[in-house]
């Protein structure tokens, strides 16, 4: 039995986007995973008086609004919604913990709790994004660390391509370092020199240099690149999501022509956007902690909320937690 431990506070439209979100998961999930939900006890039976033995509320005083900023006593405080979630699994009392609520308190309180990998120098938020092939391509780091050193993206390297054999089941997964040319030479010194270190491990499906509008192209399984690039590629991708559907929407209402060709194409149309949809693919995996953590978006619906929670199931039903601590040699030669 898998158990995941859900901060009920964390994003924009908590607890009540959470609650339901919980509530979709084990409509479109039939196995016996438990979901433990953290939150304040006036905050939980406000959305629901639903407590089975798959639904279990964990009660506490406090929570981490979105716009709080990173401090000292916002770290020692042990009695919020975050807080308690992250210790659940470094108590092993859950699998999976996963916060849609402020990602840089909830990435350093995950790293405070439960620790780096051994080896592991800084740990990076690995995310899916469509391609043209119909399949996924993951992208890491998404915002964690925004200025790495080569080791960091080396590291993520291996931890993206382990993620993308054992739990999402690609063979010899493709990666790609993003830069501004495909040549070699390309780019500044963090590029160049991770370029170095990628190329020099066989053991890597290495193919070389990306450039960005090859990122949805689907020409690699994984991308490196760093917090910063990484986060506004993500961002980028999204918005550009959401203007294409606000814009083929208002060219559709133009004309009756417009309408009657929707009509016609309305499931192709449907399929298109939510394959483009963030709330499709729910959230990033924090890659380097020890533990599986899972990142979500600020403004999760409750889909998204469902579909991390899906995530997290698959991720700790499959062997690759186990895989990436026997792997940690591959990052301590040259941590």
């Amino acid at each position: 039995m898998v158990r995941i431990s859900i901060d009920g506070m964390g994003g924009d439209h908590a607890p009540a986007a959470v609650i339901k979100g919980i509530q979709m998961f084990f409509e479109n999930s039939r196995s016996d995973t438990k979901i433990i939900c953290v939150c304040p006890e006036e905050k939980f039976k406000q959305e629901t008086t639903e407590v089975t033995s798959r639904l279990v509320p964990v009660y506490c005083e406090g929570y981490i609004p979105m716009d709080t900023k990173l401090s000292l006593s916002i770290m020692k405080n042990k009695d919020t919604s975050m807080h308690r979630a992250i210790q659940m699994l470094k108590n092993n009392e859950a699998d999976v913990v996963f916060s849609a609520g402020n990602t840089a308190i909830f990435v350093s309180i995950a790293i405070a709790e439960l620790g780096l990998l051994k080896g592991v120098d800084r740990p990076g938020i690995c995310v899916h994004l469509p391609n043209l092939r119909d399949r996924l391509t993951l992208l890491l780091d998404a915002g964690a660390t925004v200025s790495p050193k080569p080791v960091n993206l080396y590291q993520y390297a291996i931890m993206g391509s382990l993620y993308a054999k054992y739990a999402l089941g690609i063979e010899n997964p493709s990666l790609g370092l993003l830069n501004v040319g495909a040549e070699p030479g390309k780019g500044d010194e963090l590029r160049q020199n991770a370029y170095k270190m990628l190329a020099a491990n066989t053991s890597l499906n290495f193919i070389g240099n990306i450039e960005g509008h090859e990122v949805f192209t689907g020409k690699v399984d994984v991308i490196v690149t760093d917090g910063f690039s990484g986060n506004i590629v993500l961002k980028v991708g999204e918005g550009v999501g959401r203007a294409f559907k606000s814009m083929m929407l208002r060219e559709i209402n133009r004309s009756v022509s417009g309408k009657i060709g929707f009509f016609m194409a309305r499931n192709s149309i449907k399929s298109y956007v939510r394959k483009t949809d963030y709330a499709e693919y729910g959230g990033g995996v924090l890659l380097g902690v020890n533990g599986i953590v899972i990142v979500g978006h600020g403004r999760s619906s409750p889909r998204a909320i469902c579909h991390a929670t899906l995530l997290g199931e698959k991720i700790a039903s499959s062997s690759f937690f186990v895989k990436l601590r026997e792997h940690t040699e591959k990052w301590e030669q040259v941590s």
